[in-house]
Order: C-alpha cells, then sequence, then structure tokens
C-alpha cells in the first residue's frame, strides 16, 4: 500500500502522457503520417518537465527508468534466438572495442589541449563508449570525481545521446536501409544511455517497420554495457594506484544485471521455438511471445516520458563550451567510425 501512494500521482501523470502519445500516433497514422509513439512520448515528456516539474511525481519516474525500463529490455530477449544474439555480439564487439580506444585518445588529446582535467575526460569517455550515465555515476565513485565534474559529464552524455535519438534513426536508415540489422547495431553503438538507444531503436522499428533492427540494437547496446566490468577495475588501478579501492562492490551496484535477464529470455525463446512445434502449442506460444512483446513496448513508453520529464534543457546549456565541445567530438568520431566500420563490414 505505501508502494501505491508513494508512486500514485507520478503513475497516473506518466500514464495520461503514455495514452496522449499513442493516440497523437493513430491520429497521425490515420493521416499516413508516421511519427513514432516513442518519440512523442519523450518529447511530450521534455516539454512539460521543462515547463514544470513537480517532485512529488519524482519517485516513480526513477521507478521507470531504474525499473520498468530493465523489464522491458529483459522482456525484448524472448524476440530472438541464442544464435541471432550470437550473431549481432560478433558482428558488434571489435567495433565496440574500436570506439573505446579511440573515442579514450581523441577525449584525452582534447583535454590536455583545452587544460581540463583527466578526470572529466575519463567521464565523458565512459557515458559516450559504455552506457551513458549509469557509466559516468560508476566511474566518478571510483575516482572521487567532485558533483561539479560529474554533472558536467551526465549533462554532456544526456544532450548528445537525447538528440541522437531525434536523429539516428534517420541516419541509419540513410546507410544501412538494406540491412536492418546494422542499422540496429549503429544504434546500439553510437547512442550513450540504454533507455536512449531503447528509444531510437523503437523509432526505427516503428517507422521503417524492422524487429531485427531493434533486436540487433538491444544485443549491441547490452554488449557495451558489460564492458564496465573490464573499463571500471582498469580506471580504478590507473587513478588509484595508492589507495584503496573496493572495485567489486562498485561492479555489484552499477552493473547492469538485466543482461542476463535478457539473455535468459533470448534461451528461453531458442526453447520453446524447438520445443513447441505442435499446432495447438504454437498458437499458444506465439500469443504469449506477443504479449511479452506488448509488455516490453509498454514499460519503454513509461521510461521515455519519465527520460523526457527528467531531462533539464536549460541546465545542459549552461555548461562551460569547452565541455560541449569535447562531448560533441567524441559523439561524432564515435558514429563516424561506426558508419565506416559498418558500411566496410556491409560489403
Amino acid at each position: 500500500m505505501n508502494f501505491i501512494r508513494q508512486h500514485f500521482l507520478g503513475f497516473i501523470t506518466i500514464s495520461i502522457f503514455v495514452i496522449l502519445s499513442t493516440l497523437i500516433n493513430q491520429y497521425l497514422l490515420s493521416m499516413n503520417i508516421l511519427i513514432s509513439s516513442t518519440f512523442i512520448c519523450i518529447f511530450l515528456g521534455l516539454i512539460a518537465g521543462n515547463i514544470y516539474y513537480s517532485k512529488k511525481i519524482e519517485p516513480f519516474t526513477h521507478f521507470c527508468l531504474k525499473k520498468l525500463l530493465r523489464v522491458g529490455i529483459a522482456f525484448l530477449g524472448l524476440n530472438l534466438s541464442l544464435s541471432d544474439l550470437f550473431n549481432y555480439s560478433s558482428a558488434a564487439v571489435f567495433l565496440i572495442l574500436i570506439n573505446i580506444l579511440i573515442a579514450f585518445l581523441i577525449i584525452n588529446y582534447l583535454c590536455k589541449l583545452f587544460k581540463i582535467s583527466n578526470i572529466l575526460g575519463y567521464l565523458i569517455t565512459m557515458g559516450t563508449c559504455i552506457c551513458g550515465v549509469t557509466a559516468v555515476i560508476a566511474t566518478s565513485s571510483i575516482i572521487k570525481a567532485d558533483k561539479l565534474q560529474t554533472s558536467y559529464a551526465v549533462a554532456v552524455v544526456t544532450l548528445f545521446g537525447i538528440t541522437a535519438v531525434f536523429f539516428y534513426p534517420f541516419l541509419a536508415n540513410y546507410y544501412f536501409h538494406f540491412s536492418p540489422d546494422l542499422a540496429g547495431i549503429f544504434l546500439g553503438v553510437a547512442i550513450h544511455d540504454t533507455a536512449q538507444v531503447s528509444a531510437a531503436s523503437i523509432i526505427y522499428t516503428e517507422i521503417y517497420n524492422s524487429e531485427e533492427a531493434i533486436n540487433s540494437a538491444m544485443t549491441t547496446k547490452l554488449l557495451r554495457n558489460s564492458f564496465l566490468i573490464f573499463l571500471i577495475p582498469t580506471i580504478a588501478y590507473l587513478y588509484n594506484k595508492d589507495e584503496k579501492v573496493v572495485v567489486k562492490n562498485s561492479i555489484k551496484e552499477f552493473f547492469p544485471f538485466f543482461v542476463f535477464g535478457f539473455i535468459i529470455l533470448s534461451f528461453v525463446r531458442t526453447l520453446g521455438d524447438y520445443l513447441f512445434l505442435d499446432v495447438v502449442y504454437i498458437n499458444y506460444w506465439r500469443d504469449l511471445l506477443l504479449i511479452s512483446k506488448e509488455i516490453s513496448f509498454l514499460c519503454i513508453l513509461f521510461a521515455m516520458v519519465a527520460l523526457g520529464l527528467q531531462t533539464n534543457i536549460k541546465s545542459m546549456f549552461s555548461l562551460g563550451l569547452k565541455p560541449l565541445l569535447i562531448g560533441l567530438l567524441a559523439s561524432f568520431v564515435v558514429a563516424l567510425i561506426s558508419i565506416i566500420y559498418l558500411s566496410i563490414f556491409k560489403l
């Protein structure tokens, strides 16, 4: 009961935005105008959150981004088999490694050029190359970054990640319209935060009618997230050589364990496709998959409204120009490398 009382106002508020977004989407479809309901959810959330954001709904917005989003992503695992999971991962892993290395070198150079602390550079690198805000916060706890540095990095990652959500689905289609799996990998590699990748891949799927894109995008993003387990100890070693740092606790706190839920449900999908071959059972199995897809989509829509509500546009543009420029160049380089690599891979 306490949970219901605490989250009731937030639940009603975000539900209204989700319903309104769906209705707008259906109305536009009737006029042959295709704008993703996910796009509308973020847009309405951005407008409402920057006009007036009530602290009373904050507990539920946090719940949407921390819990519901993870449930929605885990359920996406039922959309693809283990063989698909392996194929997407094998195509993306080398690209992820290249982006991490090159982005680190570029950001490190720019930080020295602009006389910005290496700590801020590491935060921006982790946010750009791994998993957005989660990676920034995890890294800041290891290298003892102050609140200003952490806020800078979070704002930079959020600004360019949100911008990418609105433009990258169209960029992905422009370069990879005949290969939706590569379009999805591009979205999963080039966009920073898990929530942002979810939004962009669903926008792509709705506009271009490609389930394969969202599967490859989320597989790639979850693979990127898993690199936290290697990079956090590395950063701890570089910045805390003479200090005792409890790396295990930091990994446990920030590592996205819903990755395992995604893999387990992918295994369930593979097993179900193998076992339920009878005509009667296969219909039930398909119905279950359809329901899980709807649950996943609904959870992600709630998270997208919450993402919009919590994005403060004014605070982003209050940053100094230099951190913004570093974030812009890092994002541009990651996207450019991804396009070149995947274009070669396509050949």
